[in-house]
């Protein structure tokens, strides 16, 4: 027997909203059989709020009382009032309530612990990831469809590394980030861990195959971190895998094929084929179809020699 979940890990909450975003693309047939029914269906339309408020103004009342320690208890609750309340007004308002609620349980563990939000979830990871599912098969053949279409030119640009044109630019870039890292040191020092894990993600993403990287001061900074929050390190990871992964299949859907390739690259990059890494099958699959593609047409020399 599974034994029963009693909080909310963090990454969840982060990969449930990455689907709720790729489910909007998909069309209101899709989003209500995947968000909208499950909660008919779990009766969460039963808890309608007596409020007058629209789902957009509670939201803008959770988020005032998240910042006032007295109320922080309240949260989880006006979060399940707010998805009843969105329930009823549009799939739009659902969508957006059901991301807000699952933001507040990753930034706060006692809202991560709450019955509400351990209902919440309960409600909606399984059709979420049944979604999911749908859409990685979907996608591997969206993904290989596009790319048997693409010119020797078009494969070449996707694989070029950024150059940066005169010294402006690169001024620029390297101002970039610095600032970004300064943010990240700043977060750290008041343990806003949750930033720091935000704004890693995206220095790492962004830089990481950068002559700007900053390599040896991340890997210090996640040691201390890891100090500061056991398994902080794993985390990141976790959190990394999945922003990248959602990045390519955003790519895929928006037809833009070049953007899912530098994602894929981009993943081999930063976890150099560890295949205990969260979606490491489902995009060591586009990764194969793409290769498989290049060498078909006979690319892979000259590919190597921009790379």
């Amino acid at each position: 027997m599974a034994e029963k979940r009693t909080s909310i890990p963090s990454d969840l909450a982060q990969e449930l909203v990455k689907i709720i975003r790729l489910l909007a693309m998909s069309g209101k047939k899709h989003f209500k059989k995947y968000l909208y029914d499950p909660f008919i269906y779990a009766g969460w339309e039963k808890e309608k709020s007596h409020s007058a408020l629209a789902a957009s103004k509670m939201i803008d009342k959770i988020q005032e009382d998240s910042n006032n320690p007295s109320y922080l208890h309240t949260i989880p609750h006006q979060c399940k009032r707010l998805i009843s309340q969105a329930i009823i007004e549009s799939l739009s308002a659902l969508g957006d309530s059901c991301i807000f609620f699952l933001e507040r349980i990753q930034e706060t563990g006692s809202i991560a612990v709450s019955p509400e939000a351990l209902e919440f979830v309960a409600v909606l990871e399984k059709p979420l990831k049944e979604f999911e599912k749908v859409t990685s098969s979907n996608n591997e053949k969206l993904f290989e469809d596009s790319i048997k279409n693409f010119s020797k030119e078009e494969l070449k640009s996707a694989f070029e590394p950024v150059k940066l044109d005169g010294t402006r630019q690169k001024v620029y870039l390297d101002t970039e980030v610095h600032t970004l890292y300064q943010q990240i040191l700043s977060a750290a020092k008041v343990n806003n861990l949750v930033r720091c894990k935000k704004l890693l993600s995206r220095y790492i993403i962004n830089y990481s195959d950068s002559e700007t990287y900053s390599e040896q001061e991340v890997e210090n900074l996640l040691d201390a971190l890891g100090k500061r929050e056991a398994g902080f390190k794993e985390t990141l990871r976790d959190s990394l895998a999945i922003e990248l992964y959602f990045s390519i299949t955003k790519g895929i859907l928006e037809g833009n094929a070049k953007k899912a390739i530098q994602g894929i690259r981009k993943y081999a990059h930063i976890f150099e084929g560890d295949p205990n890494t969260k979606y490491y099958y489902e995009i060591d699959s586009l990764e194969r179809k793409l290769y498989g593609i290049i060498q078909a047409k006979d690319l892979m020399k000259e590919l190597r020699k921009g790379v």
